[in-house]
This record gives structure tokens, sequence and C-alpha cells, in this order.
């Protein structure tokens, strides 16, 4: 018992040491960063030193002041102001200790005009437009940031001041880089800045235009026509034409619909532009009034069913009626010619847009004298599938329908099903024109 007793008691005294002594280290570590965090407050830059270089020029000197070693042979404070004044040309040096210790900054030169200039990049048209807008007002902001700084303080602040350059031009052109140059004259300091794109850069536009109601060679002609259109874009950062989305689909729309084709169509242009190396620019061109279509086809599988070619006009209401809501009602014409035996067939009809992309209304048929309810779904993008049917409503009510897959622009494949004339499946492909 008595042994377990001193054990017990050795033990006990044995923490007790242990947590004396950390406790004892907690507390000098916590002493040493409040003496630290004091001697940095300590130090205070003031002057006519520019507010963006205080910050860098506390740090230097905060690390020149510990380094001086506290020796009665030396004179920290006239060691801090000869390092000073080494360190940062172009101004005369104080340094003052009463409660805290106190650097002031003064200009040498006292007669300092700058102007700041900038050297464009070769962009061309809208671009150009564009940095130009960019860059407004920006020399002065500039200027206000460089105004009375000596020329003597570029050998040290050169770091600093690319650091606040950087943060104010990146904020309005984004993806460039910038150089800057300083020329220097006795009575004027030039500040040439000179700009570059920067990685990533747009390298090609990749067009897509779509319509419904503009026939495909005209919309072939503008998809052609698009690419130079917007070759001013070729070689720009990614980066800033995100910043000009906006700009860029504007400038896409005006061009669309400065065209013949669309603007004798009454056509408008709803453009989404993608900024990337490869940017993907989609364009749907359609009019709001007129609707324009021709088209040849060809059958397979259906004997006694010849090709054919059509043309198809249709005129929306639309544009008639102020309703809040939409309201899509096409009246159309459509002209048919079998080049077996020549035979005509004649359409007129009316349809209506019940949601996106899915039509019904009813048509008349002559020379046979019938009549149709008919519907249509699908998207008029290329790789996009589509179906379409009616039915006679006269006695018979036969019936007509396909489902088919749009190839690209030109080209449609249908599974056919002729239940009006030959009750027989088929394959019909649609080139369209």
């Amino acid at each position: 018992m008595a042994l377990a007793k001193c054990f017990n008691f050795n033990i006990n005294k044995f923490n007790y040491r242990v947590v004396k002594i950390i406790s004892g280290a907690v507390i000098f570590l916590c002493l040493n960063l409040i003496l630290i965090n004091a001697c940095s407050a300590e130090l205070k830059i003031s002057g006519e030193l520019p507010k963006w270089l205080r910050e860098p020029v506390n740090r230097s000197l905060s690390a020149v002041w510990a380094e001086i070693p506290d020796d009665d042979n030396i004179d920290k404070l006239e060691t801090l102001k000869l390092v000073a004044s080494r360190l940062f040309a172009g101004y005369r040096i104080e340094v003052i200790n009463k409660n805290n210790l106190e650097i002031k900054f003064y200009k040498l030169n006292l007669n300092l005009k700058w102007q700041v200039k900038f050297i464009v990049p070769e962009l061309r048209d809208m671009a150009l437009s564009w940095f130009n807008k960019d860059i407004a007002g920006l020399d002065a902001e500039i200027l206000n940031l460089i105004n009375n700084l000596p020329v003597e303080a570029l050998s040290w602040a050169d770091d600093a001041l690319k650091s606040e350059l950087g943060k104010i031009i990146n904020a309005r052109l984004a993806g460039w880089d910038f150089n800057a140059q300083v020329n220097i004259n006795n009575k004027l300091n030039i500040l040439n800045i000179f700009f570059r794109p920067s990685q990533a850069l747009v390298l090609a536009i990749k067009p897509s235009l779509y319509s419904r109601t503009i026939p495909v060679m005209f919309k072939s002609d503008l998809e052609a026509k698009l690419i130079p259109g917007l070759s001013p874009l070729i070689g720009l950062p990614v980066a800033w034409a995100e910043q000009h989305r906006e700009d860029i689909e504007q400038a896409a729309r005006d061009f669309l619909e400065d065209r013949n084709s669309v603007d004798n169509m009454k056509a408008s242009a709803n453009v989404k532009f993608k900024p990337a190396a490869v940017a993907d620019l989609e364009a749907r061109v359609d009019s709001d009034r007129f609707l324009f279509q021709v088209w040849v086809a060809a059958y397979a599988g259906i004997k006694d069913k010849y090709p054919e070619a059509g043309v198809f006009f249709g005129w929306n209401m639309a544009h008639l009626f102020d309703f809040k809501f939409k309201f899509n009602l096409e009246l159309y014409a459509e002209a048919i010619i079998e080049f077996g035996d020549w035979d005509f067939t004649g359409r007129l009809g009316a349809r209506y847009e019940l949601f996106n992309d899915l039509w019904a209304g009813v048509e008349g048929e002559w020379p046979h004298d019938l009549l149709f309810a008919r519907i249509y779904w699908g998207s008029y993008k290329p790789k996009r599938f589509y179906a379409w049917w009616r039915v006679n409503l006269n006695d018979d009510h036969g019936h007509e329908g396909a489902l088919g897959y749009r190839l690209n622009d030109h080209i449609a494949i249908e599974i056919y099903y002729d239940g009006i004339k030959h009750d027989k499946l088929g394959l019909r492909g649609q080139w369209s024109l």
C-alpha cells in the first residue's frame, strides 16, 4: 500500500510538472506573437508615397527593422533610414520614433508630369470598336495611379505597379495581357502600354443556321456569308469574347437581318454564341409572315409511286394580332407535280401551332376534291426526328403519314405509309432546295 501511494504520488507530481512546462511554453509563444504584432503595428508609412505602394514598402521595412540587431553600438533609426534611402530611390526618407515608429517619404523631384499612351492591337471592324470602347477613360484611371510618382521609383516599384495596372486593366479587358514601357523625357514621362491576347484564343467559328420559313438554298448562302462576316473575331481571347457575348450576338443578328433574302421575307434572327477555341454560333432565322419551301421526293418499295416535286408557300397571320399569348395561325398553298404522268395536285390549308413544333390543321386537295385533317410534329434542325400524318375526312377515311429523320439541311429519309392510293409501306427520300 505504501509503495502504491508513493507510486501514485510520483505520477501526479510528474503530470503536474508536464502541465506546468506546457503552460509556460504556450504563454511564451503567445507573448512572442503579441510582441511581433505590436512591433509590426508600430511601423507606420506616411508622406507622399502612393497608397498602393505603402503595403509592400511596409513589408520590406518591417523585415529590415526586424533584422537590425539590438546593440548599444548600433543606431537602429539611422540604420533604418540609411537602408530605406538606398532601397527606395526617388524619395527622401525621414524616420521618427515618438509613440510609434514612423517613416515619412518625400519626393525628391517636384516637377513630375506623366502621360499614358495605349498601343492598340491590330483589330478590325467591330472588334476594334469594342476595344476602343473598353479602354475609354482607362488612361485617366492609370494616370491617377502614377500621378506624381518619381521615375526613379520604377526601379523598385515595377512589380507593384504592374500588379495595380493588372487590376485596373483586367477589370475592363478580360483575356488581354499587357506590357508597360516608360519613355523618360525632361519635362514629360510617357507610360506606353502594349496589349496582346492571352490563351485561349478563338481560332474558328462554326455557325449553325436554322429556319423553317426560309428555303434551304437561301439559308446555306447566309451560313456561308456569316463566316467571313464574323472573321474579325478570329484570334481574340476567349475570355474577352465571353465578355462581349451580347455584342457578338447583336453583330451576327444585324449581319443576317441586313441580307436581302432575310429582309425581303420580313424575317428576324435569334442568335446564341458560345465562346471557345472553336466557337459555336447558332442562329435561327424565321419570318413571322412568310414561309417558302421547294423540295423533290422519291419513293422506294411502293409500286407506281413516282418521284415528285413541290413548292410550298405559307402566310402566318400572327403579325395581324396583338395577343399577349403565342398565336401562330398559318394559311398555306402547295403545288405538287408527279414526274411519272405529270399529274398536278394542289392543296390549300390552314394550321395552328398547338405547342412548340406541334402543328394541327385541315387542308383541301384538288382536282380530287378531298378534305384532310393534318398534324405535324418535329424540329427543322438537322439530325432530328419528325412525323406527319393526315386522314381523309371524306367517306373512305384513307390516311397517309411518315416518320422521318433529317440527315442534314437538304436530305431527309422517311418511313412512309400511303393508305390513300396504294395501301403500302415504303421509304421516301426528300431533298429540300
